[in-house]
């Protein structure tokens, strides 16, 4: 089975949409935890979506601020790091069916390391990280069934 990472081929040309997409979410993170930091105190700018999705940026702590702009900036480097470095020829790598559930393994204990302590670090207590890690422990799950069971049930070859 070939699997391949999520990059479209156009007429000779790869697109690379993770990285992208990475770099985009970055400069919004960054962009964002800069607003938070430098906005004064007594700010009556609202950040959300309205009504109680909403808040003021004098409500928001400077953990935030510095956990956005840390979080945008690393973005942007490995963004960057990922289209300036990459030694494709036009073409996606096929990788090991375990090779991708490696790296979703690892980002998953990452990410989510990432996210618990944020969360702790609050002071509230638990309010949205297990939410995260109970949603992409289930596609992990799956990610590790459809690797391994179709190992252990595929017929010899030779």
């Amino acid at each position: 089975m070939n699997t391949t990472h999520a990059t479209q081929v156009h007429q000779g040309t790869t697109l690379r949409v993770g990285e992208w997409f990475l770099a985009i979410f970055g400069g919004i993170a960054a962009f964002l935890g800069g607003f938070v930091l430098l906005a004064s105190d007594t700010s009556t700018v609202s950040i959300g979506l309205g009504g109680d999705w909403s808040w003021t940026v004098a409500e928001l702590g400077d953990g935030w601020g510095y956990g956005l702009l840390a979080g945008g900036v690393v973005a942007l480097v490995a963004a960057w790091a990922l289209l300036r470095y990459d030694k494709r020829e036009g073409y996606p790598h096929e990788t090991s069916p375990t090779g991708t559930f490696i790296g979703h393994a690892t980002a998953f204990v990452l990410v989510n390391a990432l996210l618990w302590a944020q969360d702790l670090a609050l002071g509230d207590g638990l309010n949205y990280a297990y939410w995260v890690t109970i949603a992409w422990g289930v596609g992990l799950l799956a990610h590790a069934y459809a690797t391994f069971a179709q190992r252990s049930h595929s017929p010899p070859t030779g």
